[in-house]
């Protein structure tokens, strides 16, 4: 299912979830090169399958908070899913110097 999901979009879609991917890859420099390029992929399959539910909710967003009725192509929402997807990934992997991260703090075993 998600392999036709993927195949079925237009060119222009592939491009954009690409362009999302780059905008991680260059702005990550802090991650090593394997986690990089684990994270790109990542960051391009979620552009190319949440790109036209992101392109609604984008559209939503502007006719119900702007009251512009603007029509989002999916090429808009694969960039914007792209580029969230794996910022919302980095936010939940990175360690506090404190706390830890998100994942360490809920899922610890044996702790309580």
């Amino acid at each position: 299912m998600a392999l036709s999901t993927i195949i079925s979009h237009d060119p222009d879609t592939f491009i954009a979830a690409f362009a999302g991917s780059i905008i991680f890859v260059v702005s990550a420099i802090d991650f090593a090169v394997w986690a990089r390029v684990l994270l790109f992929a990542a960051s391009m399959m979620i552009g190319l399958i949440c790109s036209e539910f992101c392109a609604q909710v984008l559209s939503q967003l502007s006719s119900k908070l702007l009251g512009l009725g603007l029509d989002v192509p999916p090429v808009v929402g694969a960039v914007v899913s792209a580029a969230a997807a794996v910022r919302l990934l980095m936010y939940l992997t990175t360690r506090p110097k404190k706390a830890g991260s998100i994942f360490d703090h809920n899922f610890r075993k044996g702790e309580k």
